[in-house]
């Protein structure tokens, strides 16, 4: 078992370089973005992110759920190449589709989608960028499943940076603001495609194999469903903000958004790609359960570690990235979008067991109920408390689908999960959050052995509660030794 967690944690880390590349890319971006545009017009970017993720989602009808799924069914090579050629030939004309579908509804209601006029030109590069992203996403995908972490953390990185390099040209030397974002990551996503062709060629076998993609689409189309419902509903939150209170108002809870989203991406992401592939490879060997309950824990002490580290540090994140800008210092609403994106990785992690035994629907069913609780709480709360109400009611909703998916998995996996040990790590963990932020007006130097001291006593309840015992400390330094050898 220790072989299989010094695997699971090595291509982590190796994904993680990617997601640290990603966040640093944005960190690099907000300064320019805030120099050449105003906080309404970052507000904007904020809300042409949502409809990002509705595409993405919309764009594959669940066809990469399934191939997720079925790709490890098939131990030919040629197996391989013709389910990579049946998912990308439905994919390529479903992005086709998705793009120019949502491009016209742009084009013709963006007056009442922005609250403000948007160019044609913004819209067009905005749509022609996220179809060239759209074209090499089941790439990325093959390349997570045949677990060559490294090969794609370099695509990955590359197309980083096309897009930081682009941008910055259009926005410091030509002065294009709003329209240079988006012509930015159009000619960003163009170059990543082209060099990736010949990859997308090896890896076909012109054998379009419909019995497969009619379950393959059974599979994922509950969970695509759900996923447009639950990103519709979800994402919601920063256009009812935009309705109920202003564009900078938006701009400050995407602030917020970004700051606790680095735990999504650097823990969460980084974790789950690593991971979820192993888990379907090894799905039916007799020690997966055991294998998955110590990965929960693991994945438990990771998440509360990370989240409390960027809860205690969030007001130097937040002056670094934002250049000091006065208009974004407060930072009240990051430790509630903190426990948000907490409750939604561990939701994640507990999907996978109600993938393998093929529950799709009954996740759909969650994701959709835990949308609506989060729909209903922005239409409720963020009238009274803006985006405060916006990161109470993310929190809410990813609290009950966590409990809720936990319920589930138990009903299908033998798993161990003690309520009492996690509560008390719980209510630790935001006292503890409440205490650090009392340090937030002290000076520099004090304030950080401050915060380092509520971060060692937070290990020690870790420990006293059982998530963490030395003999795992000394395995983590193995681990560490030789990732560093490899």
């Amino acid at each position: 078992m220790q072989n299989q967690t010094r695997f699971v944690f090595r291509q982590s880390a190796i994904y993680s370089v990617g997601n640290i590349l990603s966040k640093l890319s944005g960190v690099l971006l907000l300064p320019l973005y805030l120099e050449y545009i105003s906080e309404e017009a970052f507000g904007v970017v904020s809300l042409f992110e949502t409809i990002f993720q509705f595409i993405l989602i919309l764009s594959g009808l669940g066809v990469k759920a399934g191939f997720s799924r079925w790709y490890h069914e098939f131990k030919s090579g040629e197996g391989k190449k013709a389910l990579f050629y049946t998912t990308y030939s439905f994919n390529f004309i479903a992005s086709i589709l998705s793009v120019l579908l949502t491009g016209g509804l742009l084009i013709l209601f963006s007056r009442e989608i922005f609250k403000t006029e948007i160019d044609w030109s913004i819209i067009f590069f905005f749509s022609g960028g996220t179809l060239f992203r759209l074209l090499f996403d089941i790439p990325f995908y093959m390349l997570k499943l045949e677990q060559k972490a490294a090969k794609q953390t370099k695509w990955f990185s590359l197309n980083i940076f096309l897009v930081l390099g682009f941008t910055f040209v259009f926005l410091e030397f030509m002065d294009m603001g709003l329209k240079g974002i988006y012509l930015g990551q159009f000619m960003g996503h163009l170059f990543t495609f082209l060099p990736m062709m010949p990859l997308i060629w090896r890896n076909m076998l012109p054998s379009f194999r419909s019995p497969v993609l009619k379950k393959m689409l059974k599979y994922g189309l509950p969970l695509a469903i759900s996923n447009i419902l639950t990103t519709v509903l979800t994402l919601s939150d920063r256009h009812i903000i935009n309705q109920y209170q202003n564009l900078s108002e938006v701009a400050g809870y995407s602030m917020g958004f970004k700051v606790s989203n680095l735990i999504q991406m650097v823990v969460v992401a980084s974790f789950i790609t690593g991971y979820t592939n192993y888990f379907f490879k090894t799905m039916h060997d007799k020690d997966s359960a055991a294998f998955y309950q110590r990965i929960v824990r693991y994945f438990i002490v990771l998440l509360s570690l990370g989240g409390l580290g960027i809860v205690l540090f969030s007001p130097e994140i937040i002056y670094v990235v934002s250049m000091g800008s006065q208009f974004f210092q407060s930072s009240v609403i990051v430790p509630v979008l903190i426990l948000a994106m907490m409750f939604s990785g561990l939701r994640q992690l507990f999907a996978l067991p109600l993938n393998k035994h093929k529950r799709t629907r009954r996740i759909s069913l969650i994701l959709v109920v835990s949308a609506v609780i989060n729909l209903g709480g922005n239409f409720i709360l963020v009238p009274l408390i803006g985006k405060m109400g916006a990161s109470v009611s993310t929190m809410v909703a990813q609290l009950f689908a966590m409990i809720w998916f936990l319920y589930e998995v138990k009903a299908v996996e033998p798993i161990d999960f003690s309520w009492i040990r996690n509560l008390i790590l719980l209510v630790a963990w935001c006292l503890l959050v409440l205490l650090g932020m009392q340090v937030f007006e002290l000076s520099l130097i004090t304030g950080w052995i401050l915060k380092l001291a509520i971060v060692i006593f937070f290990v020690l309840i870790m420990f006293l509660t059982g998530h963490i015992n030395k003999e795992e400390i000394k395995e983590v330094g193995l681990i560490y030794r030789k990732i560093r050898g490899k």
